[in-house]
């Protein structure tokens, strides 16, 4: 019975180093083939972390950190995740801040924004009464 426990998890154990490994090929391949944006997405759509793309992207020749920065955020990958990973792989701050606006320039659309805020339709103003239907802007007492 502990052979066959043994046996399975061993059997567990390599089909999950296949699939790592095979994130890991994709995405050098695809990084010497297109670049880091594509690679970056790729890896996501395979179920790497933003922690695994760090630190193997890092370790990619002639690649600057700051594209692959650049290439989380445009992924979307939140700025908060970003930051961890590069922290615990030794990317400092000022890279990450230039590769966030990097991203901004070149996918700005795309970029994760981590700020909470709720878009209004309309700009509400409280310097005045409401304008009438007709255009005419009137600040008589009538028209309160």
């Amino acid at each position: 019975m502990k052979k066959q426990i043994l046996l399975a998890s061993l059997f567990v154990l390599m089909i999950v180093s296949l699939a790592v490994a095979e994130w890991l090929t994709d995405f050098r391949d695809i990084y010497v083939k297109e670049g880091i944006d594509p690679a970056v997405v790729e890896a996501l759509k395979q179920g790497a972390g933003p922690d695994q793309i760090m630190e193997n992207g890092l370790q990619l020749e002639g690649l600057n950190p700051q594209n692959l920065v650049k290439a989380m955020y445009c992924a979307g990958i939140r700025g908060d995740d970003i930051r961890t990973a590069g922290n615990q792989y030794g990317v400092t701050d000022l890279i990450i801040v230039a590769g966030y606006k990097k991203s901004v320039e070149e996918c700005g659309d795309r970029v994760v924004d981590t700020q909470a805020y709720t878009p209004t339709a309309t700009v509400v103003s409280f310097a005045g009464p409401p304008t009438p239907g007709n255009g005419i802007n009137s600040v008589s007492p009538a028209t309160f």
